[in-house]
C-alpha cells in the first residue's frame, strides 16, 4: 500500500532560494540557487500519525546537472529535532531513490546503497520521533550552478521499490567518464601501457641516498637519541616524531596507498560497460565475493601481466619516494607495506563492540564482554611489537557516535528498556553519591519510589534539572573515559614498543570526547578544511599534553573527469596543487602537530566504491596517471617544509579560493 505525495500548492508553499514546478511526469521540478535551497512540505498537509504506517519514502529523480547532485530529505518532529538524508544521484540517469523511515531513529550514519543511488549518509540530531514528524523538506546542497531536479512519485511505502534500469554505459573500458573530455584522458589502452613502461625504466634507476634523509625517512637536520623505534619529542618548540635512528620526523602521509580504489559492481551493473570474466587473468581486479570491481588493477593487468603487482609496487614507491611522501598511511595495501622501505601506519581492526550497544557504535563500557572483546582486540599488536618500521597503530577510524556533537550518552541509555551493565554502574553510582533515594529526589526533583525505577525508561525526574543534568554529563564522561582507556591500556601492554596514534575523530564536538585521551601517545583527528585548525590542535595538545596528527583531509577539483569534487573542492587542478601546498606549509608551521596524511592516492571509482562515495580527491587517476599540478606543489611543500617548521622560512600563504564541494 502506497500513499502518494501530489504536487499540488495545498503541499508545497514554503519555498527558499528555489522555485517549485509542476512536471510533465505528473510530479514536480525543483529549481534552486547555486546558493542551495528547496521547498517544505506544509506541517499540515499530514497527519504526524501516518509517518508510522509507512516503512519507506520512495521517488524517482531525474537531473541533467554538470555532477553529482546531493538531495537532502529533512524530517523534523515536534521537538525541532531534525534528521537528513543527504542522497547522491548521478546525472542523466534516472535513479529510483528509497529511505527507509526506520533510520529516524538515529543508530545510523551510513546507509546501505541501493541500485543505482551512489552514498546515503545521515545528519542532525540523535534521533526523530517518528510518531510527531511535524515536517518534511526536500532541498539542494550550494552548487557553482542552479539545480533542476524533477521528482516523481515520491510516496510513503510499506515496501522498498522496483529497482528495474535500462542498459546505460556510464563509463568506457579504463574506467573512465563516458561522454566528457578532458586534458590528460588516457585515448586507449596503448596509450597507457606506453606511458607506465617509460616510467617504470625511471623508476629502474632512481637513487634517493643524498635526500638528507636516514633509512626511516627521518630528517637528518634534527637528531634525538635513537632508542629503535619511533617515539615523540619536544625540542622545547615543537613536537616531533623521532625515528628509530632518532632523527626527526614531520609525517606527510598517504591513505590507502594500493593498486586501485574498488568499484561496487552490483547494484550498478545497468551501467557498467562488459567486464572481464572472474576467473581467468583478469581475477585479481574482482573481489572474493565478485561484488567489486577494480579497473584499476584490470589496466595494470594489461600492461604489465603476470608481474602487474610488482610493477605496480616499484612505481608507487619510486613515485612516494619522488615526491617527497614519508609515510605510508592508513589503510595502504599489506604488500606493498612489506615491499616498502618507507616506514608505516598501521590501522587496528574490529574496535571492542558488545552485543547492546548505547548509541550507533557505542558499546556498553561496564560490561564484561567489552573488556574481553578489549583484551582480544589488542592481541593483533603482538606480531608487530618488533616491527621498527611501524610508527605507530590507529585504534579505530571516526567513531560513529561522536558525530553528534555534544551527545548525551547518559540519557539515551536511561530512555532505553535494556539493562546495560553501564545502566546498572550508572545507577551504582548515585547510590554511591546521594545514598539514599530520598536525597537522590532532593537532590534532582524527583519521586523515585526507589533507585531500581531508574531501570524504567519514563523516569520521574524532572526533565531540565541542573543538578539531574550535572550527574548525566558528568557519567557521560565516565564512560567516554572507559570507552578509551581500556583498550587503550591493554594495547600498550600487548606492545609496549610502537606508539598509539589515537582513534582519527572525525572532529571534536565537545571535551568530552577528549575524556581517556591521555592514554593515546598521539592524538588523531581528521581535518577537511583548507588549513588545519591551529587553535583545536593547540587546545587538544594543552589539555592531554600530547601531539596532534590529521589522519584525512584532501581537495578536488571541477575540471577533471569526475563526477564528485570531495568534501573541499576548488576549481582546477592547478588550484588543487596549490591547496595541498597550502596545507602542508600552514601545518608544518604549528608546533604541536606532527603529520598530515592526505586521503587518498587513487581517485575513487566514477560509479562509487563500497558504500556509493565517488570523490575525485586522488594523486593518480583511474588509469594511473598523475595529477601533474598536484605532484608539482607536493614536491614543493616536503622540500621546504622542515625549513618552515624551524622557522628558516615563512609557509606558503596564498589561500586558494573555494567552490561548493559534492561531498555527502
Amino acid at each position: 500500500m502506497n500513499l502518494t505525495i501530489p504536487f499540488s500548492n495545498e503541499w508545497f508553499q514554503a519555498a527558499h532560494n528555489s522555485q517549485v514546478s509542476a512536471a510533465p511526469s505528473g510530479g514536480f521540478r525543483l529549481n534552486t540557487t547555486p546558493e542551495g535551497g528547496g521547498t517544505e512540505l506544509l506541517p499540515g498537509s499530514l497527519d504526524s500519525s501516518v509517518w508510522q504506517e509507512y516503512e519507506f519514502m520512495n521517488a524517482e529523480v531525474y537531473h541533467d546537472s554538470h555532477d553529482v547532485l546531493v538531495l537532502l530529505f529533512s524530517f523534523r518532529d515536534q521537538d525541532s529535532r531534525m534528521i537528513t538524508y543527504h542522497t547522491g544521484i548521478l546525472p542523466g540517469v534516472r535513479t529510483v531513490i528509497c529511505l527507509p523511515l526506520k533510520h529516524l531513529n538515529g543508530e545510523k550514519l551510513f546507509l546501505d546503497r541501493y541500485p543505482g543511488v551512489m552514498q546515503t549518509v545521515l545528519r542532525g540530531d540523535a534521533k526523530v520521533d517518528r510518531k510527531r514528524i511535524a515536517g518534511f523538506s526536500i532541498a539542494t546542497i550550494p552548487s557553482t550552478t542552479s539545480r533542476s531536479v524533477e521528482i516523481s512519485g515520491l510516496s510513503l511505502s510499506g515496501a522498498e521499490p522496483d529497482f528495474t534500469y535500462e542498459y546505460h554505459p556510464f563509463i568506457d573500458g579504463l574506467g573512465q567518464l563516458k561522454g566528457r573530455d578532458w586534458q590528460g584522458k588516457t585515448a586507449n589502452q596503448a596509450e597507457l601501457s606506453e606511458r607506465l613502461h617509460l616510467e617504470r625504466q625511471l623508476a629502474a634507476t632512481a637513487d634517493f641516498s643524498g635526500n638528507g634523509l636516514g633509512r626511516y625517512g627521518g630528517w637528518k637536520g634534527l637528531a634525538f637519541q635513537a632508542t629503535g623505534y619511533f617515539r615523540t619529542e619536544f625540542d622545547g618548540s615543537n613536537w616531533w616524531f623521532a625515528d628509530p635512528d632518532g632523527y626527526a620526523l614531520f609525517s606527510t602521509g598517504m591513505d590507502c596507498a594500493g593498486p586501485a580504489s574498488p568499484m561496487r559492481v552490483t547494484g550498478m551493473e545497468h551501467l557498467i560497460p562488459q567486464l572481464p570474466e572472474r576467473e581467468g587473468s583478469y581475477h585479481e581486479a574482482w573481489s572474493q565475493a565478485g561484488q567489486e570491481f577494480s579497473f584499476g588493477i584490470a589496466n595494470l593487468i594489461t600492461t604489465f601481466g603476470l608481474q602487474w603487482r610488482s610493477a605496480w609496487t616499484e612505481l608507487t614507491e619510486y613515485r612516494l619516494r619522488q615526491w617527497g611522501f614519508n609515510t605510508i598511511g592508513n589503510w595502504s595495501d599489506d604488500g606493498f607495506i612489506k615491499g616498502s622501505e618507507l616506514p608505516y601506519v598501521y590501522p587496528l581492526s574490529d574496535f571492542p563492540a558488545t552485543e547492546q550497544t548505547i548509541f550507533r557504535d557505542f558499546p556498553d563500557v561496564f560490561s564484561r564482554e567489552y573488556e574481553q572483546n578489549a583484551e582480544e582486540f589488542a592481541k593483533q599488536l603482538v606480531p608487530l611489537r618488533e616491527d621498527r618500521r611501524m610508527i605507530g597503530y590507529f585504534m579505530r577510524n571516526e567513531p560513529h557516535w561522536a558525530f553528534v556533537d555534544s551527545l548525551n550518552l547518559t540519557q539515551l541509555m536511561l530512555k532505553s528498556p535494556v539493562r546495560y551493565a553501564s545502566k546498572e554502574r550508572f545507577v551504582q553510582w548515585l547510590g554511591e553519591k546521594y545514598g539514599t533515594v530520598e536525597q537522590l529526589n532532593e537532590a534532582w526533583a524527583s519521586s523515585y519510589a526507589s533507585f531500581e525505577q531508574l531501570y524504567t525508561p519514563h523516569g520521574t525526574a524532572a526533565s531540565d534539572h541542573p543538578v539531574r543534568e550535572a550527574d548525566y554529563a558528568q557519567f557521560n564522561r565516565m564512560m567516554i573515559r572507559r570507552y578509551v582507556e581500556i583498550p587503550a591500556r591493554l594495547c600498550k601492554q600487548a606492545d609496549p614498543n610502537h606508539l598509539n596514534l589515537g582513534m582519527r575523530y572525525a572532529w571534536v564536538g565537545s571535551d568530552d570526547v577528549l575524556e581517556g585521551c591521555e592514554w593515546f601517545d598521539v592524538f588523531s583527528l581528521n581535518c577537511y578544511q583548507f588549513a588545519p585548525d591551529r587553535e583545536q590542535i593547540m587546545h587538544i595538545s594543552e589539555r592531554l599534553g600530547k601531539p596532534v596528527m590529521i589522519g584525512e583531509y584532501h581537495f578536488g577539483a571541477a575540471d577533471g573527469g569526475m563526477l564528485a569534487y570531495g568534501i573541499r573542492a576548488v576549481a582546477t587542478r592547478e588550484e588543487r596543487g596549490a591547496a595541498y601546498r597550502y596545507y602542508v606549509e600552514q601545518a608544518a608551521a604549528i608546533p604541536q602537530l606532527i603529520g598530515v596524511h592526505y586521503f587518498q592516492w587513487n581517485d575513487q571509482p566514477v560509479l562509487g566504491r563500497f558504500d556509493g562515495e565517488n570523490y575525485g580527491i586522488g594523486v593518480v587517476d583511474v588509469c594511473n596517471r598523475p595529477y601533474e599540478h598536484f605532484v608539482k606543489a607536493a614536491k614543493q611543500a616536503h622540500e621546504q617544509m622542515y625549513q618552515v617548521r624551524t622557522g628558516l622560512v615563512e609557509p606558503y600563504n596564498v589561500l586558494p579560493a573555494e567552490i561548493p564541494k559534492t561531498g555527502f
